[in-house]
């Protein structure tokens, strides 16, 4: 984990990585991208992976710490987006650094002597970094946004930033976030000069679900994320360190395009497993789902309860044989420990396609999808053309290499072996095809 020697590297590794993740990138996208000019420049120069497999579920934040620690959800812990809550409207997010069990990549090069940013990246909120601005909203009423930023981030940072650049985000609409974190990247590359430097761009994501996955609105984003892209690029040559660093644009998740919503926590009600007061709030439970949109985990609060963990399954299964219900399957504890998701949780159910869970309790058990939800993630990875994207270019990085399919916690100990550090708890591998030199971390076969 030694200091990386800031002359240049006799080995071929790069000096300065940036890594760009675009929201909702999916391997669909690779036709549309390829005539882009900065994406293009990336393909044309460098590697890539056409299906990039996610971990279970497909949802942001474990798929961000997958990717930042190169580990599957038993081993980082963020088991979901949202914290298991019961009864609350707004749960919690898996905003902070503590929330992670293992050392992530930013944790590993800043022990390393090697200076850190990170725009927006999921689960970093009071990270130990040199610069960050923390993904990090209200879920509380009387919550000032600016609060928690300043109070999870680095407040010196931000407020620079924020008086270069505030002016690009006219509200919280998420294209310009993006504008606002593209530019603050932009000036972190010219001016600081940060060895790694993480950045989340939320647009396509946004577009995607409001839209649906291949609607003209994303296709007009991506385009969008061509500009931003192109101005990152630029700044890195700009500042003169252009042919020192590596390139990685990669996605998190693909969409399925829905049209039904499943209330699941309905389910539970009729099942005589929740209690609601006289206002529909949540009085009493025996067993909880977390939505995860296409799949949802259901917890149980006495998980020594053999009649609740009956009644439950039993619940369940009679939904998932109703023909009308949307459930594609029910896994139990056994098969859950097998899918690398750790003990927490009880039930997970999977939707069919064309259907998303909420964690409603008091409506209909199924309704038609929101007009602002028209598509969802969160399913088993291993859906036909649910993938995402890997790119790779500049330091370190060999021109012309195309993986068919890798997975997402590959990713993690090939960022590290390009700055010349290793994960140690990392379950994935490093992506020697498309590396120039030989990395420290022995090479290990994807699980």
């Amino acid at each position: 984990m030694g200091n990386i020697n800031k002359s240049p590297d006799p080995e071929g590794r790069a000096k300065y990585l940036v890594v760009i993740s675009l929201d909702g990138l999916s391997s669909a996208d690779l036709k549309i991208i390829k005539e882009l000019p900065h994406f293009k420049e990336i393909l044309e120069s460098g590697s890539h992976a056409r299906e990039v497999i996610g971990i279970y579920p497909t949802l942001t934040y474990p798929i961000h710490a997958s990717i930042i620690t190169g580990c599957y959800v038993q081993k980082h812990g963020i088991v979901a987006n949202t914290r298991l809550q019961p009864g609350r409207e707004k749960p919690e997010w898996f905003w902070f650094r503590k929330e992670i069990k293992v050392p992530p990549l930013y944790d590993i090069a800043r022990s390393a002597g090697l200076k850190v940013g990170t725009l927006l990246w999921p689960t970093a909120g009071n990270a130990k970094v040199h610069y960050n601005l923390p993904e990090i909203i209200p879920t509380k009423p009387r919550q000032s946004q600016l609060w928690l930023v300043l109070s999870h981030g680095t407040p010196l940072f931000i407020l620079d930033i924020l008086r270069r650049f505030g002016r690009l985000l006219k509200g919280i609409k998420r294209c310009n976030l993006d504008n606002f974190v593209a530019a603050s990247a932009s000036y972190l590359i010219r001016f600081k000069k940060p060895d790694l430097l993480l950045i989340h761009l939320l647009d396509l994501d946004a577009t995607r679900h409001r839209s649906g996955f291949q609607s003209a609105e994303a296709k007009r984003v991506l385009k969008e994320q061509d500009v931003r892209l192109g101005q990152i690029m630029k700044a890195a040559r700009d500042s003169g360190i252009f042919r020192e660093t590596a390139f990685i644009i990669l996605g998190d998740h693909a969409y399925l395009d829905v049209h039904h919503r499943i209330n699941i926590n309905t389910a539970l009600h009729h099942a005589g497993l929740i209690s609601l007061d006289g206002r529909g709030k949540l009085s009493r439970w025996k067993a909880w789902a977390n939505a995860c949109d296409g799949s949802a985990q259901i917890t149980l609060k006495d998980r020594d309860s053999k009649s609740d963990r009956d009644c439950t399954f039993k619940a369940l299964m009679e939904l998932k044989n109703n023909p009308h219900a949307g459930i594609e399957a029910v896994f139990d504890r056994k098969q859950i420990l097998e899918m690398r998701l750790g003990d927490s949780i009880d039930f997970i159910l999977e939707a069919k396609e064309g259907y998303c869970f909420t964690a409603s309790s008091g409506k209909k058990l199924i309704e038609p999808a929101k007009t602002d939800h028209r598509a969802a993630h969160g399913y088993l990875p291993d859906r036909k053309g649910y993938s995402s994207l890997f790119l790779a270019s500049g330091a370190g990085i060999k021109k012309g290499v195309v993986l068919h399919s890798i997975n997402i916690v590959d990713v993690g100990p090939t960022l590290a072996a390009l700055l010349g550090l290793t994960l140690p708890e990392a379950d994935g591998r490093i992506l020697t095809e498309i590396l120039k030199f030989k990395p420290q971390q022995k090479e290990k076969e994807s699980l």
